[in-house]
Formats: C-alpha cells, sequence, structure tokens
C-alpha cells in the first residue's frame, strides 16, 4: 500500500478520437490495464471530482506500449471525444489493483533515501524514469539541490533491476542499491 498521500493514481493519457462516435485512443500508464473494465469509473481529475465512466473498452500494442481505445459514457461524438484530448486519466485509490508483497507503486519511490550496501548514504530519489528496456531511478546525489543539475555528477540514473537494486522498503523509505552504475 502507499506510503504517500496520493489523490489518485494517473492509469493514462487520452489522445486523439477514434472514429466518428466518441471513442478516444489511450495511452496506458498502468501495469494493470486488464483491471479496466466496462463500468469502471475514472477521474480527469487528481482530486477525483471529474469523473468518467467507462463505457466500452478493447486494449492494443502499439510500438511496445501498451494502450487501448475506450468509449465514456455521454461522449458520444469526435468533437465531444476532441475535448478530452491530452487530459490525463486517473483511478481513486480505493480503486486501484491489490498489490502483492514484494510489490509497490512507482511513485512510492520518489523521495527515498537511497544508501550503498555499506549503509552510505548516496542520495534521494528524485523520480522514475520509464525507458522501454527498464525503468530507472533518478538519484540527486546528497550533496547536490533537489530538481538541479548543474554539475555533472549531481545525478545519477541507476536502472531499477536486479544487477543494481538490493532492497527496497517502502514503508522505511529507503533503496539499497548493489553498486554504482559502471559509468559513473
Amino acid at each position: 500500500m502507499s506510503q504517500k498521500l496520493v489523490e489518485a493514481r494517473s492509469v493514462g493519457i487520452i489522445g486523439k478520437p477514434h472514429g466518428i462516435r466518441g471513442e478516444v485512443n489511450v495511452m496506458l500508464l498502468t501495469d494493470y490495464p486488464g483491471s479496466i473494465l466496462k463500468g469502471s469509473v475514472l477521474y480527469l481529475d487528481k482530486n477525483c471530482t471529474e469523473e468518467v465512466s467507462v463505457e466500452g473498452v478493447y486494449f492494443k500494442k502499439i510500438r511496445g506500449r501498451n494502450s487501448a481505445v475506450m468509449k465514456f459514457q455521454n461522449i458520444d461524438s469526435r468533437n465531444e471525444a476532441e475535448m478530452l484530448r491530452g487530459r490525463e486519466l486517473f483511478r481513486s485509490p480505493g480503486d486501484s489493483p491489490v498489490l502483492g508483497d514484494d510489490e509497490f507503486w512507482i511513485d512510492d519511490l520518489e523521495e527515498c533515501r537511497v544508501y550503498l550496501k555499506d549503509r552510505t548514504e548516496i542520495g534521494t530519489v528524485e523520480k522514475v524514469e520509464i525507458l522501454p528496456s527498464n525503468e530507472n531511478l533518478v538519484i540527486c546525489l546528497k550533496d547536490a539541490e533537489p530538481g538541479r543539475n548543474k554539475g555533472s555528477r549531481k545525478k545519477i540514473y541507476v536502472p531499477l533491476i536486479d544487477e543494481y537494486i538490493d532492497s527496497i522498503d517502502i514503508s522505511q523509505k529507503t533503496v539499497v542499491i548493489k553498486k554504482m552504475p559502471e559509468y559513473m
């Protein structure tokens, strides 16, 4: 379960209309696309105030990415669908899938303290970059200002794979890495 006070979790971004009946293309950002079903309630804002109900959905893969074509209730024309273009879709935290024991949400890694195996603190996770090959932790080094990259060694990128990650403890907000990346 998330340790952050998250209003909602992002599940996708609405793209261009699909046809003339109000359907839209959605680039999915969730690892659980199968949990978005006909009748699911999604939101157009993080505060979960602008509700949209899924009337129909089918999934497809485009260039290795998960995407979907969705039809929302009361969006019945291409013009209405165009008005949703670029909007982010959110799921209420209560409607999120239940995670297993060793699973966590990517946004829970933000602000985790990062240590080497000898418990030397090296910095803080600023964000997680999602790439086609794997995810990378963007670590702001301990002596650097968060959000700034003025020096060439202020941030490092550590692949979120077993070769580099020793352990992650979301409840303690800590990440222990096995080794520094070779390019350092």
